[in-house]
């Protein structure tokens, strides 16, 4: 009976081990419903001056999901900025998105995201993996108006667009493209 009870309390620890990474280190708990695309809490809509951000954030094993069919291949968008002036956060943004690796379960794909004139451009040529509940370090660096994303102190991408970020838009977690979210999900993540 002991031993029984050992190993249940080894595999729930085990199984929220991403769940006390999140709260331990002072992460906020982002959460969205299924049928929803906004991840709570949100952002207010504030101007805030363009600056640096550095953060880290841990995907829960509930985000990862391969029943969107074609869907499956959007990216769901985890942190970043749009310029202010634009008053909609899908005209000129820089952003850090993630989506489930198709092949392996359990396993996320993370990419630099920009919206260009209204345009969609995710950067596919340089995809970053990380697993659930693993812990990833982003930095958003700003020089003259012009944002570039790291991962792990590995260079994602450079904006691309000429957009100069003076005030900016907090852009947080968003689910999905065009479909919702198919159950719900959570995240844990801080940044400065």
């Amino acid at each position: 009976m002991r031993w029984t009870l050992y190993l249940l309390l080894f595999c729930f620890a085990f199984s929220c081990q991403s769940d006390l990474i999140g709260e331990l280190e002072g992460g906020k708990k982002y959460t969205v419903q299924q049928n929803q695309h906004d991840f709570t809490p949100s952002p207010a809509p504030l101007p805030y001056q363009a600056k640096p951000v550095s953060g880290w954030a841990v995907l829960h094993t509930s985000c990862w999901y391969d029943n969107l069919g074609v869907d499956n291949a959007d990216w769901n968008k985890l942190f970043g900025f749009y310029r202010y002036s634009d008053i909609v956060k899908n005209k000129n943004a820089f952003i850090l998105a993630w989506r489930p690796d198709p092949q392996i379960r359990d396993l996320f794909q993370l990419c630099l995201y920009e919206n260009i004139d209204g345009r969609n451009v995710p950067k596919e040529s340089a995809i970053y993996k990380v697993r659930q509940g693993e812990k990833f370090y982003f930095d958003f660096v700003l020089n003259q108006g012009k944002y570039t994303l790291l991962i792990n102190g590995n260079l994602i991408g450079t904006q691309s667009s000429d957009v100069k970020y003076r005030t900016v838009g907090r852009i947080s977690a968003w689910f999905g493209g065009d479909k919702k979210a198919p159950h719900l999900m959570w995240l844990y993540m801080n940044f400065q």
